[in-house]
């Protein structure tokens, strides 16, 4: 243990003595989450709309009325054809378009289902079904409020009517930071730990240093040890940091348990700073390192549940997963954040996040020891 802790010292002097690692390991995350926590967002909003009334009834203008009223679409025009809706989407003056037939008052008062045309530009096929959605959810609530007039009431009488109520679980406000910034957090955690593990034993290579260390009575696990618990101790005290930040800026409450949130931030920093430790075995610069290190983050974040669900992806694509820990820890970061889920519900994630730790410390052991032999 002593030896662990002399190493400990040389490598927490070393880091405080570089201010860009400082800068690195505190500042850099800050901005990047207050940057990222705004601008990455699954919310649609202001989707410029066009509309061609060729009812210009009541009816048809309260259904107009209705669409600019919500903050998801942002009225930029009228028109009268079809042609002149192509030209608009065409140059990406308009995204979605509303499109009221003749008689729509009228056929509605009757009782008749008359037909409503919906336009929507696809290039971005994400954006146009929450936008359609969007669309889909003012249209229902207009007839619903239309049909409880007492003349449509008495029209169709008789008739049995479903009333839907609709309750949101775990995130009332379907507030989209409330499900990206725990994500976010987790993001910055993987790149800052993976980064400056992948660094350490590099740099000690490029210096000339790694050789006077060989020649001490130090094991090799000692070695690796002494030089990955600081980073153990920066990265989980940065986590700590930005996630309390994270809850200041975007005014976010975590449901669950901030101690049972931190023993599993510790067991994934022992996984990702692992692997940065083995990439740092088998590259011999610190720009190599850089690179593969940046070729695992990619794959990491993309198979990581983060921007894309997991479950979104094909079957065999769902699979390669489990062998990515940022997987289990994104899941168990938003169950505790949302729901909070306890540790007994956890453990399907924690104990395979665990054991890649073990794993990945292992073979940086092993590969480290041959590789110096």
């Amino acid at each position: 243990m002593q030896e662990i802790w002399v190493v400990m010292q040389k490598e927490f002097r070393q880091i405080f003595r570089i201010r860009e690692m400082i800068a690195i390991i505190f500042v850099m995350p800050l901005i990047q989450m207050a940057l990222l926590g705004f601008a990455i967002s699954t919310e649609v909003k202001n989707v410029k709309l066009v509309v061609a009334d060729q009812d210009n009834s009541f009816v048809s203008r309260e259904l107009v009325r209705a669409f600019t009223k919500v903050e998801q679409f942002k009225l930029v025009g009228h028109v009268q054809s079809e042609k002149e809706i192509d030209a608009l989407i065409h140059n990406w003056q308009a995204q979605l378009a509303l499109v009221v037939p003749k008689n729509f008052g009228r056929d509605l008062q009757r009782g008749s289902i008359p037909e409503i045309q919906v336009i929507v530009d696809g290039m971005d096929g994400q954006t146009a079904g929450v936008a359609m959605g969007y669309a889909a959810g003012v249209l229902n609530d207009q007839l619903q409020k239309f049909l409880t007039q007492p003349q449509m009431r008495q029209l169709l009488r008789g008739v049995h009517m479903v009333n839907m109520q609709e309750r949101m679980w775990y995130n009332p406000n379907l507030s989209p930071e409330q499900y990206m910034v725990p994500g976010i957090v987790v993001l910055l955690l993987t790149i800052v730990s993976m980064m400056l593990s992948a660094m350490s034993l590099v740099r000690e290579k490029e210096i000339g240093t790694l050789e006077q260390l060989m020649v001490t009575p130090l094991k090799k696990h000692q070695l690796i040890f002494g030089k990955v618990i600081p980073f153990l101790i920066l990265a989980f005290v940065e986590f700590m940091v930005v996630l309390q930040i994270a809850q200041w800026i975007f005014q976010i409450e975590m449901v669950g348990s901030l101690p049972l949130l931190s023993l599993l931030a510790l067991l994934y920093l022992f996984a990702t700073l692992g692997l940065g430790v083995f990439i740092s075995t088998i590259t011999t610069t610190q720009q190599q390192a850089m690179f593969v290190a940046w070729f695992f983050m990619v794959f990491m974040i993309i198979m990581g549940g983060f921007l894309v669900p997991i479950e979104n992806m094909p079957p065999f694509l769902q699979k390669l997963t489990y062998i990515n820990p940022m997987r289990y820890f994104m899941y168990m970061m938003r169950d505790i954040f949302q729901k909070g889920s306890s540790l007994h519900y956890l453990l399907k994630d924690a104990i395979p996040m665990t054991a890649y730790g073990v794993v990945i410390f292992t073979a940086s052991v092993l590969k480290f020891q041959k590789r110096v032999s």
